[in-house]
């Protein structure tokens, strides 16, 4: 880890007020858990809405990562984060995952911008599950899960699956959190695909610092203020002790 950027970073988070934090599916991962969001996991809509078998096997893949999600436990970077947020100054994160670990650390104000796999919706009437209640409704038998309310079968998270534009309301207000910020930190996210890809280039044009943290390379690594590459719990961790010291918290 690069120590001084690190420490550099952690007195921009000193000298901020509205700090907006983007994390990604590195996070997921140092918790055991998959990409939930992307195409390894969810199909094609319309192979998805037009094809039983493909919903099918959908909820088999489903059951089988579920024991995963349930038990997953939050990592030292979500940790971090909700500490970061118990200090002050952090806005709100808004995060690509989908897994809830966020909440299960205990920061309140977290943007999904993918939604979650934690509960379900009837696309048909819009009845709402958990998806506990959808997966006790597989193990009696239905390989395709039913609406108790209309009926139809068509049943699946609010996630974003490939051929679907990404949920607008959790988009809209994660640009409007950008625009107040004055400071961007972007954690084991990926920056490849729109809305989140054009993110970093928007908060430069308004002269707010943005700070990558990652494993991996980034199109927007050129153009920040700080980048450091390594795993986001070793260096959030690092960056959050720094920004206590000499800080009482309340």
């Amino acid at each position: 880890m690069e120590m001084d950027v690190a420490a550099t970073v952690a007195e921009w988070i000193r000298q901020s007020n509205r700090i907006v934090v983007l994390t990604g599916e590195e996070l997921s991962s140092e918790s055991g858990l998959p990409d939930l969001s992307g195409p390894s996991l969810n199909p094609n809509i319309r192979d998805f809405r037009e094809n039983k078998e493909v919903r099918a096997k959908y909820w088999k893949r489903i059951k089988e990562v579920y024991p995963s999600i349930i038990n997953a436990e939050p990592s030292p970077s979500h940790q971090a984060l909700a500490e970061l947020e118990m200090i002050g100054g952090l806005d709100c994160i808004f995060t690509q995952t989908t897994d809830g670990l966020h909440h299960k650390a205990g920061s309140s104000s977290v943007i999904e911008l993918n939604s979650s796999i934690l509960w379900v919706n009837c696309t048909s009437c819009g009845k709402d599950y958990s998806l506990n209640e959808i997966l006790s409704m597989i193990e009696k038998g239905e390989d395709v899960p039913k609406c108790t309310e209309c009926g139809g079968d068509q049943l699946k998270p609010p996630i974003s699956f490939p051929g679907q534009p990404p949920p607008h309301w959790e988009a809209r207000e994660a640009w409007i959190r950008l625009h107040k910020a004055d400071l961007f930190i972007i954690v084991g996210a990926s920056l490849e695909h729109e809305p989140v890809a054009s993110y970093p280039y928007l908060a430069r044009e308004r002269n707010i610092k943005v700070v990558i943290i990652s494993e991996n390379q980034s199109p927007a690594d050129d153009h920040v203020d700080a980048m450091i590459y390594g795993k986001p719990s070793q260096v959030l961790t690092y960056i959050v002790s720094k920004v206590k010291e000499g800080i009482t918290i309340t």
